[in-house]
């Protein structure tokens, strides 16, 4: 059945907290002071209980979502809902209905209650629904996402398009929306969802101890040029022990041929590897930024049901997610590229709220801006200078 309009789970990504932040949450509940639990419309007390306040959670999130059709969805008992508890309150959670037969599940609705928001309880109860899921048998989810929750769904595993369940297995039985992206995830059934960063921890540990076993560092000397001051540094590859790169000590360990070697010194984008140390150096100076105390109002985009003349003020808006998010598709090209987009992210808060605690929170984000940048382009630029005489040598 087609729907006209939703709010397609978030009203914004910043619904969820994501990545790292689910640390948070995940220490909440060791600690006992959340749990995650199915709600299911089953006529006790508690239940409806529960189910009344997950649905004035989803309408406060979702305002665009009629009512009638929060609470029919809710309320159906073809629906299932996994609430996040604190005592006897309810956080929030995720509405969906399974299809056991097709081995998947659809996600109707997905928000956690306003003072909860940006603590990882987002990605904390995706992961226990992926769990959850696995126990039922069902191998994908499906969901429509709007621009803004898009981007909490890719950070959840879902792709933008349906690959792997077959159109004949959801076709017909889930809700058509116009304007949203349909997107799938498919729940690896050996993955240990709940304990995901310990697995990644360990993975990362064991490529670097490999990578060091591999490539041991050993210190070696090229021949001594002090017979010719003044030879050019491409004269040394007229050295008779050098007529071939691999002969040079350290390279043959690597286990490239010659031809390989002069491929990787002489690539056919001569700027290739700079423009990826430009890239990465962004990257690095985004997550810095991320774990600063004053990223906070910059985090997600500005929720503009909640900010309704936001886009009145501010033309373009732009925020780390969305860097982030621009940054993975390839949309930068340097360092500088992204460092001005951080800087018009933080002059739009100043143009739009003028002075207050958004201006300061800015103000002391620019400075933490300023310095990091400062450190990274000193180091690009050391990078930039010992590739150009590397490629100098070799051309």
């Amino acid at each position: 059945k087609k729907k006209n309009q939703k709010d397609f789970n978030m009203t914004s990504s910043s619904s969820f907290g994501v990545g790292a932040r689910e640390s948070s949450a995940r220490a909440m509940e060791a600690n006992g002071e959340i749990r995650f639990e199915i709600v299911l419309n089953d006529g006790k007390d508690i239940s409806l209980e529960r189910l009344a306040t997950l649905k004035n959670i989803f309408a406060a999130q979702l305002p665009k979502m009629p009512r009638e059709y929060i609470v029919r969805l809710v309320f159906d008992k073809r629906h299932v809902s996994l609430a996040i508890l604190r005592d006897k309150s309810v956080l929030g959670g995720i509405c969906y209905r399974p299809f056991y037969e097709e081995a998947f599940a659809e996600i109707a609705f997905c928000a956690i209650t306003a003072s909860e928001q940006v603590r990882g309880f987002g990605t904390r109860v995706m992961n226990h629904l992926k769990e959850q899921a696995k126990k039922d048998g069902i191998k994908y989810f499906l969901t429509y996402a709007d621009n803004y929750a898009i981007g909490y769904f890719k950070k959840q595993g879902f792709s933008k398009s349906v690959k792997y369940l077959p159109r004949a297995s959801w076709f017909g039985r889930i809700k058509d929306y116009d304007g949203g992206t349909l997107m799938e995830c498919y729940i690896h059934p050996t993955i240990q969802f709940l304990n995901i960063q310990d697995t990644i921890a360990k993975q990362r540990a064991f490529i670097l101890e490999q990578q060091e076993k591999r490539f041991v560092q050993q210190i070696f000397k090229l021949p001594s040029t002090k017979k010719s001051k003044k030879k050019k540094h491409k004269d040394l590859l007229s050295d008779e022990s050098f007529t071939f790169l691999d002969a040079i000590p350290g390279l043959s360990e690597l286990g490239y041929t010659d031809d390989e070697l002069r491929k990787l010194a002489r690539p056919n984008d001569p700027y290739g590897d700079k423009q990826r140390e430009e890239i990465n150096s962004a990257i690095s100076l985004l997550d810095k930024l991320k774990k600063h105390d004053a990223a906070w109002p910059f985090l997600e985009p500005v929720d503009i049901t909640q900010v309704s003349d936001y886009l009145d003020v501010i033309s373009d808006p732009i925020d780390l997610a969305t860097i982030e998010e621009h940054l993975a598709d390839n949309k930068y090209r340097t360092f500088a590229d992204v460092k001005s987009e951080i800087n018009r992210m933080l002059e739009n808060c100043r143009t739009y709220n003028g002075t207050g605690i958004y201006v300061k929170t800015a103000d002391t984000l620019q400075r933490a801006l300023d310095s990091e940048s400062r450190k990274l382009e000193e180091a690009l630029a050391r990078f930039h200078a010992i590739y150009d005489a590397q490629h100098d040598l070799l051309s």
